[in-house]
């Protein structure tokens, strides 16, 4: 009887994965192929056979004589289902590249300066609303910037206020080809320390629970204009937001964000608790909440603010004889507020609101 021979099976060695990093900018899982395990011979315990391979199947007589037929195997169908959408904890996700210098260096971001000089040891901070557009929302936002940069580089050659004038948007990440989420502030720029972070963030979630504030709804209808702050080095294109009240809701002589407003209050009593400057503390507080969809260094000039005007009042933008942009935005598009986001550098922590108040603090890695 003729013995089968066995076939020894050669393996590399792979080093196990190392662990991932405690910072959060860092760490990855990686997933590395299994090696194959070696193949010993002879017949005591642990000898295994190499996979031997598929019976063949038995096929109708062909001309009289008994035969086989290897049936070949059918190609995997091709899928048609679309891919998985990102979850909505995405956006919570630093996207940009990790940066070991401290020093600002401005000609890494379109001549964008840090408001709070950077100091190790401490943790830039911010308290805002996010707005994830639509895909319609977001085509129609970046057609309205486009267009605007398109014409301030040519009426630049007719009104010298407008030589020089770079538009950026803030609907695309200018590092890395992804979109950028919106937002409503809801603090100005704060830094913590590493020995008070954490209790900022347990009273200011307190406070907001306490405000009871339950989900409710944005639109356009603020109008977009040209706003610059005497502290900022830019010039920012904004949307101003108006709540959507309700037939229960607050009369047309009170602010046109009471809901926004109490947010705002609360937030702006923890950060003067902890020595840093509140956000919009004056009377007209209630109309200067905002969605930023472009910024320029150059001052809003005449000419610029002009130029908008009529890039949002002209109905061809809109391929429509009766809309224009700044109608659509006034009656087309909605911002549902269902939470407060605190970022702390890169955490970033989930308040949901809920009608009896804001639940506990959801972190996300």
């Amino acid at each position: 009887m003729n013995k089968r021979t066995l076939v020894d099976y050669e393996s590399g060695s792979e080093s196990d994965p190392g662990s991932p990093s405690d910072n959060p900018e860092t760490s990855s899982s990686v997933i590395r192929p299994q090696s194959k395990r070696r193949q010993t011979s002879g017949s005591g315990i642990g000898a295994q056979d190499p996979p031997s391979a598929p019976a063949p199947t038995p096929a109708a007589p062909l001309n009289g004589n008994f035969g086989t037929r290897i049936t070949p195997p059918k190609p995997a169908p091709k899928s048609t289902s679309p891919l998985p959408a990102l979850g909505d904890r995405f956006n919570d996700i630093n996207p940009s590249n990790p940066r070991t210098a401290v020093a600002d260096d401005p000609s890494l971001h379109h001549g964008r300066q840090r408001q709070v000089p950077h100091i190790p040891g401490n943790w830039p901070s911010h308290v805002y609303i996010d707005w994830e557009p639509s895909s319609g929302d977001r085509e129609l936002l970046t057609s309205l910037v486009d267009k605007l940069k398109a014409e301030a580089k040519s009426a630049a050659q007719r009104s010298p206020d407008l030589e020089g004038v770079e538009i950026h948007t803030a609907l695309r990440d200018s590092d890395l080809p992804v979109n950028r989420p919106l937002h409503i502030s809801l603090s100005a720029p704060i830094t913590l320390t590493s020995n008070n972070k954490d209790d900022f963030l347990d009273d200011l979630t307190k406070a907001m629970k306490s405000c009871r504030v339950s989900p409710f709804v944005l639109d356009f209808s603020g109008g977009v204009n040209w706003y610059r702050s005497e502290e900022s080095t830019r010039s920012f294109l904004v949307l101003r937001v108006r709540e959507v009240q309700s037939s229960t809701g607050n009369t047309a002589n009170s602010s046109p964000n009471p809901r926004l407003t109490t947010l705002l209050e609360k937030c702006n009593k923890i950060v003067k608790e902890y020595g840093q400057p509140p956000l919009y503390e004056s009377k007209d507080m209630g109309y200067r909440f905002h969605v930023t969809i472009a910024w320029t260094h150059a001052r809003p000039s005449a000419s610029l603010k002009q130029l908008t005007d009529s890039v949002f009042d002209d109905c061809e933008t809109m391929h429509s004889e009766n809309v224009s942009i700044r109608d659509k935005l006034r009656t087309g598009l909605s911002l549902p507020v269902q939470m407060v986001k605190v970022k702390i550098g890169n955490y970033v922590t989930r308040l949901d609101l809920r009608d009896k108040g804001l639940g506990l603090p959801v972190k996300t890695a």
